[in-house]
């Protein structure tokens, strides 16, 4: 499973919405929220990248699966 491409105009309308519909800026189905996900999702993968790049070593990728990981701003799925 590979991340989707983060479109920012796409995001940026959607947010403006949902603040201007009284919803909340973080936690689950908040305005930032899709920006924390991308953000999270990409750190990781980079991270993944780096640490399991030696294909020799047993240690390595074997697929991916959907978490939900609790931050300060709420639940998060990536």
């Amino acid at each position: 499973m590979e991340n989707e491409e983060f479109d920012m105009e796409a995001f940026r309308e959607e947010a403006i919405k949902k603040l201007q519909a009284g919803e909340g800026l973080l936690g689950e189905g908040g305005a930032f929220t899709p920006l924390l996900k991308s953000f999270l999702e990409q750190a990781l993968d980079g991270e993944l990248d780096a640490h399991l790049a030696d294909k020799d070593e047993p240690n390595r990728k074997n697929g991916r699966g959907k978490k939900r990981i609790r931050t300060s701003l709420g639940e998060v799925e990536i």
